[in-house]
């Protein structure tokens, strides 16, 4: 690896005692975010139902849980991302300009985006790649997977912070002015309601100059089957990362607020939103502070939309963006790759 020269200026500092470059970008006590978060989705208007940030779900203990996921055979969404990273690369390291930035959303691993990284370095083409992550230990642990040499033209490094502070940073005049390619090749954007995705990707949409592109990973599974079963496998590893939320969330609270006996982890697929959902149940009446929870009381802590090609069509027109290019495995249903550029006309 060749680390970045960058020495922290412009609001970004270099972590110390790391062998790879990796800038803290935070603005803020991530901690203190997510509680203040917390607080605020457990107490809904009326009628509304309870959430959780899904956020919890992120911590170092969950990254790792995550991360065996990826491995399970019931989780295809890896596997034909793979799939279509191998059968792409060449051509999406062609729409990339040499001195260009790469910065991915929410990376957890390099397991994947390597795929295009060695695509770029073939091509003798020099940028700059950006890990995303909220965790150190997670950025040092991913990033030490490429031993220095593994690329000559390309240079990776991390940025410590979350998806807001990451947007900050794009709007640095250092940043404005190199070409860039924003990434979120996982299932990131699925995460969002649909409304949310909008302005999620509109907020990246709005700092991309001419000659700046988004690459996009939709999942526009319609099996119902196939996608309860990614996210319920049989050997409870999903199940044992969302109830890694509960004990992060006591942790945030400073008590075992949540504890595990009182808490079900149920998961579904809603077909008529064309999402997988997962809920925390209530096996009894529970007060927590001055919060109360009936028996059976649903909190829910995650959601994955699937994309069907009408909803990602509204998704990209709602954010702004025009789309270049599509790439998708062999069957075209499962995960596909968006390039996309910033309209000219936002809605």
């Amino acid at each position: 690896m060749s680390p970045s020269a960058d020495n922290g200026s412009n609001g970004s500092n270099g972590i110390k005692g790391s062998n790879v470059a990796i800038i803290d970008i935070r603005r803020g006590e991530i901690a203190f975010s997510i509680l203040d978060e917390m607080k605020r989705m457990l107490r809904p208007s009326a009628g509304e139902e309870k959430t959780m940030p899904t956020m919890l779900l992120y911590n170092e203990a969950g990254l790792k849980l995550f991360e065996e996921i990826t491995y399970l055979d019931e989780y295809y969404l890896t596997n034909a991302e793979i799939e279509v990273l191998h059968r792409y690369a060449d051509r999406v390291a062609e729409r990339i300009e040499a001195g260009s930035q790469l910065i991915e959303l929410g990376s957890g691993n390099l397991r994947k985006v390597a795929i295009l990284l060695h695509a770029i370095d073939k091509a003798g083409k020099g940028v700059d790649y950006y890990a995303l992550d909220l965790s150190l230990s997670e950025l040092q642990r991913t990033l030490s997977a490429v031993p220095p040499g593994t690329f000559q033209h390309v240079r990776c490094q991390g940025l410590l912070g979350t998806y807001d502070d990451g947007l900050e940073w794009l709007k640095l005049d250092k940043n404005v002015r190199r070409s860039k390619c924003v990434m979120s090749l996982g299932s990131s954007i699925g995460n969002f309601n649909r409304n949310d995705a909008a302005a999620f990707l509109k907020g990246f949409s709005t700092v991309l100059g001419p000659r700046d592109s988004m690459l996009i990973g939709i999942d526009g599974c319609q099996d119902k089957d196939k996608v309860y079963h990614a996210y319920n496998d049989r050997k409870g590893i999903t199940h044992r990362f969302l109830r890694n939320g509960l004990d992060h969330a006591s942790e945030i609270l400073g008590k075992e607020a949540f504890t595990q006996g009182d808490w079900e982890v149920v998961g579904e697929y809603d077909a008529a939103a064309g999402r997988h959902q997962a809920f925390y149940a209530s096996r009894r009446d529970l007060q927590i502070d001055d919060l109360k929870f009936g028996t059976g009381e649903r909190v829910r802590i995650e959601e994955a939309y699937k994309y069907s090609p009408l909803q990602r069509e509204r998704l990209w027109d709602e954010a702004g963006l025009t789309e270049r290019a599509a790439f998708g495995d062999r069957t075209g249903q499962y995960r596909q790759y968006h390039s996309l550029s910033h309209s000219p006309f936002l809605k």
